[in-house]
């Protein structure tokens, strides 16, 4: 079962919710329990344990030092 995020169209607030194939429609704000909030767009992990996606060291364009936090 996915985690998907959702915000509600009532009071605004975003939350998280592991849904069931086909079972959207059951999903409310916990909040103020208002229903059917808005699925938003998520980014995902790849990898795991200590693994992490860096930036390329030639890739910066934020800096021209390479040192910045984007280029680490």
């Amino acid at each position: 079962m996915p985690i998907y995020e959702y915000v509600c169209h009532k009071c605004g607030h975003a939350f998280e919710c592991l849904v069931t194939a086909g079972r959207d429609k059951d999903v409310a704000c916990p909040e103020c329990g208002a229903g059917e909030p808005r699925k938003t767009i998520s980014c995902f992990g790849i990898g795991g344990g200590s693994s992490r996606i860096k930036a390329s060291s030639s890739g910066c364009t934020s800096c021209s030092t390479k040192s910045c936090g984007t280029c680490r």
